[in-house]
C-alpha cells in the first residue's frame, strides 16, 4: 500500500508544476509573439478567465493562454507554433456552445476565432 504524501509534498509538487506552466507559457508567449501582436495574446489571469469554459458552464478550466488572429496566416502560425513546441490548441469559435467542445486545456493555447466571419 502506497504511503500518504505529506502536506509539504503535496505543496511542493503544486509550486513545481505551477513553476513549469509559468515556464511553458513564456516560452509559448515569445514564439506567438513573433507573428500576433501584443493584442492578439491574452495570457494574464483576468484576461483568460473569460475563456474558462463555454456555454457550459458547470466545468471550468483556465488556459495558458488565449491566442486571437486576424487572419489566416496567424492561425497557420499558431498551429505552427504550437505543434513545433508539442502544445495543446482548443479552438473556440463565439464560446456559446453546450456541449463543452470548447474546453481549454490547461496547459494549452486556445484558438479564439471569434474575429473570422
Amino acid at each position: 500500500m502506497n504511503a500518504p504524501q505529506s502536506l509539504f509534498s503535496h505543496e511542493l509538487l503544486q509550486a513545481t508544476e505551477a513553476q513549469a506552466l509559468k515556464n511553458l507559457q513564456a516560452r509559448v508567449v515569445a514564439a506567438l509573439s513573433v507573428d500576433l501582436p501584443p493584442h492578439a495574446l491574452l495570457y494574464q489571469t483576468e484576461d483568460t478567465v473569460p475563456y474558462e469554459c463555454d456555454g457550459l458552464t458547470a466545468y471550468r478550466q483556465r488556459p495558458l493562454l488565449v491566442a486571437l488572429p486576424e487572419s489566416e496566416a496567424q492561425v497557420q502560425a499558431v498551429l505552427r507554433s504550437c505543434h513545433a513546441l508539442g502544445v495543446p490548441v482548443v479552438a473556440r469559435g463565439a464560446g456559446t456552445g453546450l456541449s463543452g467542445g470548447a474546453m481549454p486545456n490547461p496547459g494549452g493555447v486556445t484558438l479564439s476565432l471569434a474575429k473570422f466571419n
